[in-house]
């Protein structure tokens, strides 16, 4: 079932890391890959379908 996540991206523009807000409308399997293709190198999902994820920013960065 395709959901809407907001996760916090961690990009590399240039020769830095950047952090930014992003969301995509997806099912979760095609998460990590949508991103991908949109130069995210990890990420930490915020919400699900407007409903927050606790204490997010304690959660480990997964990997793209």
């Amino acid at each position: 079932m395709k959901q809407h996540y907001v996760v916090q991206a961690v990009m590399y523009h240039w020769t830095q890391d950047f952090q930014c807000p992003m969301g995509a409308f997806c099912e979760q399997e095609e998460l990590g890959s949508i991103l991908k293709g949109k130069g995210v190198k990890r990420y930490k999902i915020k919400k699900v379908d407007d409903d927050p994820v606790p204490n997010w920013e304690a959660s480990d960065w997964v990997s793209v």
